[in-house]
C-alpha cells in the first residue's frame, strides 16, 4: 500500500492515504510533502530531541521522509530555518505543504491526521501571535492582568479545539491529549511567573505577589499513573520538576548520595509506580545528563536502568547517545586544534603539552559561565605551583565582546579564542550542546574526562588524583 503512496506521489505529487489491518504492526511513518521557497536543500525529521532521518528537497520543492520509529506524538521537521511539527502514530502516513517564508499561513496536509494537524499548526500559530509564550511581556504584568490576558488567550485557543472536537473522524487519543494540553499548560505558566515577573520588575522572586503555595500544590497533586498523558510535554515538564525538587530534597536529607540522577531514580520510585511511566522518566533523566556530561558521568544508573527497565526501546536510544561519545571518550587523543590568545597570534593544544589541561569553553553572553570565573580563579590561584595549565576558550561568535571583557575584568592566564563559535573545530569535536563545558586532559593531550566537574564542583579531588602521576 505504501509503495502505491510513493508512486502516485512520485507521478503527481497527489496523496493517497491507505486503510490499516489492525491485525498487523506497522511502525512505518511517511511524511512527504511539497515545500515553496525552501531555501534548505535536506529536510530533516527527529523525535525527542533526537534526528531520525532526512531527505534531499527536489528543485520543485517536493520530499518524502519514510522511517519506522514506534512511538506516537511530535515529530519536529527541519528545513533551513523553517521548524514546523506534526503529531502521528506510527503507521501513519501525511503530505503536507506550505510556502517558507509563510508556512503556517500556507499549510495544508492530507491523508492520516491531516485535521488534527492542521488545527495544531492554527492553535500554535494563534499562540505565538498572541504573544502568550513573550514571557518577559506577560509575566511582567500584575497578578490579576495576568490571569486575564493568559486566560483570554488561551480561551480563543480551546474555541479551536472545540471546533476540532466537533469534527467527525477525529482521532480520540489525540483530543484527550489536548483536553489535558489546556489543563497543564496554565499549571506550567503559572509555575514561572514568580520568576518571570520577579526579573522583568528588577524586585525579588519572595516578594511577588502570586498564589504559589496553589500552584506547588498543583504540581505535587499531578496523576502518576496515566501513561497517556507521557504525551503532553506541558505534564512531563511539570512532572520532571516534581521529580527535580524530591531529588534535592533527598540529597539534601542523605548526604551519602552524590549524584543527582540517582537522586532523581529514588524520587521516580517513590511518585510513580507504573512501570512504562517510571522507566520513561528515568530514561529522561539519564538521557539529558549522558548528553551534557557524557556516560562516565551516569556510569551508575545506565547500569541499572539497562538491567531493570522494562522497556526496551529506551535501552537502544541510550545506547545510542552512549555511542557518539564514544570517540572522546577517556584515553583518546584531541587533535591540535589552533586558536588565537588576546594579542592574535597562533596557538595550539599542542603547546600546553607536559602538564595537566583543565579547559573552561565559555562566552561573554552566558551568564552561568561568568558566575564560575571566581572559582576558576581560586582555583587557579590554590593550582599555580603545579603542572596543571588552566585554559579559557572563548566560543563568542566574534572577538571584539571577547577581548572587552577580558581586558576590562583583567582576566590574566590563556585567554584563547575559538573562530567559528558553536562551529568551530573544538566544540564540534567534543560535542558542546550548552556551556559552560568543562574539559581535562592529560599532560600527553590525551582525553582525561570531555565533561568534567565545574571549578565550584570537586574538581580539586580530581586534579590531586591525576597530579599524583603527572609529577
Amino acid at each position: 500500500m505504501k509503495n502505491l503512496f510513493l508512486s502516485v506521489l512520485a507521478a503527481n505529487l497527489l496523496f493517497f492515504s491507505c486503510g490499516k489491518n489492525p491485525e498487523v504492526i506497522d511502525n512505518s511513518i511517511i511524511i512527504a510533502g511539497k515545500l515553496g521557497n525552501s531555501e534548505s536543500p535536506i529536510i530533516s525529521v527527529s523525535h525527542d530531541y533526537e534526528e531520525i532521518t532526512q531527505d534531499s528537497v527536489k528543485s520543485d520543492g517536493s520530499f518524502v521522509l519514510d522511517f519506522d520509529y514506534e512511538e506516537t506524538g511530535i515529530y519536529s521537521l527541519s528545513n533551513g530555518d523553517l521548524r514546523f511539527s506534526l503529531y502521528l502514530n506510527p503507521g501513519d502516513s501525511i503530505f503536507v505543504t506550505g510556502d517558507s517564508k509563510e508556512f503556517e499561513q500556507t499549510f495544508t496536509a492530507s491523508g492520516d491526521m491531516a485535521q488534527e494537524n492542521e488545527y495544531l499548526n492554527k492553535r500554535d500559530y494563534f499562540l505565538y501571535e498572541s504573544r502568550l509564550y513573550d514571557y518577559y511581556v506577560l509575566m511582567a504584568l500584575k497578578k490579576d492582568a495576568y490571569f486575564s490576558k493568559k486566560d483570554s488567550i488561551i480561551f480563543i485557543a480551546k474555541t479551536f479545539y472545540e471546533e476540532l472536537k466537533s469534527t467527525e473522524g477525529i482521532d480520540t487519543a489525540f483530543l484527550s491529549r489536548e483536553e489535558s494540553y489546556f489543563i497543564y499548560q496554565g499549571i506550567f505558566m503559572d509555575q514561572l511567573y514568580p520568576m518571570y515577573h520577579a526579573l522583568a520588575n528588577k524586585i525579588p522572586q519572595d516578594s511577588v505577589d502570586f498564589p504559589i503555595e496553589e500552584i506547588r500544590k498543583k504540581i505535587e497533586n499531578l496523576p502518576m499513573d496515566n501513561p497517556e498523558l507521557l504525551r503532553v510535554e506541558f505534564y512531563v515538564y511539570l512532572t520532571q520538576r516534581r521529580i527535580g525538587s524530591l531529588a534535592n530534597d533527598i540529597m539534601k536529607a542523605d548526604s551519602s548520595i552524590t549524584a543527582f540522577e540517582m537522586a532523581e531514580w529514588i524520587a521516580i520510585d517513590s511518585l510513580i509506580k507504573v512501570p512504562e511511566m517510571g522507566d520513561f522518566f528515568k530514561y529522561g533523566s539519564i538521557k539529558r545528563s549522558m548528553e551534557y556530561r557524557g556516560p562516565l558521568h551516569v556510569e551508575e544508573v545506565y547500569n541499572k536502568f539497562i538491567l531493570e527497565n522494562s522497556t526496551p526501546k529506551y535501552v537502544k536510544r541510550l545506547e545510542k547517545v552512549k555511542a557518539k561519545w564514544e570517540p572522546i571518550s577517556p584515553g583518546k587523543t584531541v587533535p591540535d586544534f589552533t586558536f588565537t590568545d588576546i594579542k592574535g597570534d597562533s596557538v595550539k593544544l599542542s603547546d600546553l603539552k607536559g602538564k595537566l589541561v583543565y579547559i573552561d569553553i565559555w562566552a561573554t553572553w552566558c551568564g552561568p559561565c561568568i558566575a564560575e570565573h571566581p572559582n576558576w580563579d581560586k582555583v587557579k590561584e590554590e593550582y599555580k605551583d603545579k603542572p596543571v595549565v588552566f585554559l579559557t576558550v572563548s566560543i563568542d561568535d566574534t572577538r571584539e565582546p571577547w577581548e572587552k571583557m577580558v581586558k576590562n575584568k583583567k582576566m590574566d592566564g590563556l585567554q584563547w579564542f575559538a573562530a567559528n563559535a558553536w562551529q568551530s573545530e573544538l566544540t564540534q569535536f567534543f560535542m558542546v550542546n550548552s556551556i559552560p563545558r568543562f574539559i581535562l586532559l592529560d599532560k600527553e593531550g590525551k582525553i582525561i574526562d570531555p565533561s568534567t566537574e565545574r571549578p565550584s564542583g570537586n574538581i580539586r579531588e580530581i586534579l590531586d588524583k591525576h597530579l599524583a602521576g603527572v609529577v
